[in-house]
């Protein structure tokens, strides 16, 4: 038999609490079990890390395997024509592209941006020397825009390692391209000895400057900016 130790009054034996004053029921000869996490998870949690690396890992082998297939038919059945340079470097281009930023760490963007540059210079040589090397296109023209290109895209990424609101993020984005298009037009000039700019350079840069002063007074303009918000919902 059982009593509420605060107000004496009888308790039944399923009792959690005193009828009466509900002060909880404590039996200290009652050994209440404990539950004890598993040894083991239930779930296993990969880290999104690993998970990227694994990716990029079986999709360097499927993209390795074809190369490797290219290259020994290439030597076997046509040894004095090496087209399989071209399959292999238009991979590799593909791999420092798309592949390697999901192996390289987020702290290592720039680096991985540098590796990126090299391997396209790398890639255009090639066509460079075994097509044209006599004309001298690669260093007038492919090494200054690669150059210029992976410049601007080292500028974003600096500009983009905070959160921007969209507005701005569009300015910076069409300011870049409209730069962009200017200096590819001026290095075609200069390796050419003329001065001609070219239809494409002209639509481009208007339409890129248009979308540009639109989206600078959208930044300035807050009623202007909550109704494309309303209305777009961004």
């Amino acid at each position: 038999m059982s009593y509420c130790v605060n107000c004496g009054v009888e308790l039944a034996e399923s009792s959690n609490k005193c009828p009466l004053c509900d002060t909880p029921v404590i039996n200290p000869n009652i050994i209440n079990p404990v539950s004890t996490p598993p040894a083991f998870p239930e779930n296993i949690v990969i880290p999104k890390s690993t998970n990227n690396r694994f990716n990029a890992i079986i999709f360097s082998i499927l993209l390795l395997i074809p190369n490797v297939v290219c290259v020994i038919t290439n030597l076997l059945l046509t040894p004095d024509l090496l087209w399989s340079i071209y399959v292999v470097s238009s991979s590799a281009m593909f791999w420092f592209l798309f592949v390697l930023p999901f192996i390289m760490k987020s702290n290592k963007k720039y680096l991985t941006i540098a590796i990126d540059a090299i391997a396209t210079a790398l890639y255009i040589f090639i066509f460079y020397y075994y097509n044209s090397a006599q004309t001298g296109w690669f260093w007038k023209v492919a090494v200054p825009l690669d150059l210029g290109v992976f410049a601007g895209v080292a500028l974003l990424a600096a500009y983009f390692s905070k959160k921007r609101p969209l507005a701005q993020s569009l300015i910076a984005v069409f300011s870049a391209l409209t730069l962009l298009n200017i200096y590819i037009c001026l290095i075609v000039n200069l390796y050419a000895n003329v001065v001609i700019v070219t239809y494409i350079t002209i639509i481009f840069g208007i339409s890129s400057l248009i979308l540009l002063l639109f989206f600078i007074a959208v930044e300035k303009n807050n009623k202007l900016k909550e109704w494309l918000s309303r209305k777009f919902f961004f």
